[in-house]
């Protein structure tokens, strides 16, 4: 089966931007779509009193703005920034739709990929619509470990594969900092997480049995 990016690359550009830099605005009509090659993007939207809130992140292999590139809308939804220096390739929408959506083994792989995104994206609704601070949090954790997570060999825990400060899982759930951090102690006092420097190694497990969804053992396993 062929994967976007063998499909893309012979098509494409190659662009790296900094840490920090903007690939789209919010209400911008983009002039060509990206692939994730290496590195982290986030997407956000600004709220009227002018805090930001996370939506999502984007990582290798991962394409955007897909709405814009399948003609779902005619401008980017929201902001995507470099969370890291990455390396992107670029393309137009008019290759995206021949090589990609046109050609049946590609566009079946994508559509596993988004088949996995969607499943995340209901974890993280699940998230949000906890009452209890903590279970937004547990529940935000178990979608970064099933979305972002990979397990090393030999260890037992999974590592999420992104640079977590505590303002961005706040803002990605609406909590303070200061209430953020306290609960990701209390979980690290349990054993069920364990983080340094933004990294952070989650024991599937004992995150399971905390948040009382023995279900979604299937989903990711």
């Amino acid at each position: 089966m062929h994967s976007p990016s063998d499909k893309i690359r012979p098509h494409a550009q190659v662009r790296a931007y900094k840490k920090g830099a903007n690939l789209f605005f919010q209400g911008e009509v983009p002039r060509r779509g990206v692939m994730v090659t290496a590195g982290v993007v986030r997407s956000y939207t600004i709220t009227t009193s002018g805090e930001e809130r996370t939506i999502a992140f984007f990582t290798k292999d991962d394409i955007l703005p897909l709405s814009w590139l399948m003609a779902t809308t005619s401008t980017s939804l929201f902001y995507y920034e470099a969370v890291s220096d990455i390396r992107t390739l670029q393309f137009t929408r008019e290759d995206f739709k021949e090589h990609v959506l046109l050609d049946p083994p590609t566009l079946l792989s994508l559509f596993g990929t988004l088949s996995k995104d969607h499943t995340a994206a209901m974890l993280r609704i699940n998230g949000l619509a906890q009452s209890r601070a903590e279970e937004k949090i547990a529940f935000t954790l178990y979608y970064f470990v099933f979305r972002y997570g990979y397990q090393a060999k030999g260890e037992t825990l999974h590592t999420i594969g992104i640079t977590l400060r505590h303002t961005m899982l706040a803002g990605l759930v609406g909590l303070s900092r200061e209430s953020t951090t306290k609960i990701l102690r209390n979980l690290q006092s349990k054993g069920i997480i364990s983080y340094d420097r933004g990294t952070y190694k989650v024991d599937k497990e004992l995150l399971e049995g905390h948040i009382g969804e023995d279900a979604f053992r299937d989903v990711m396993s």
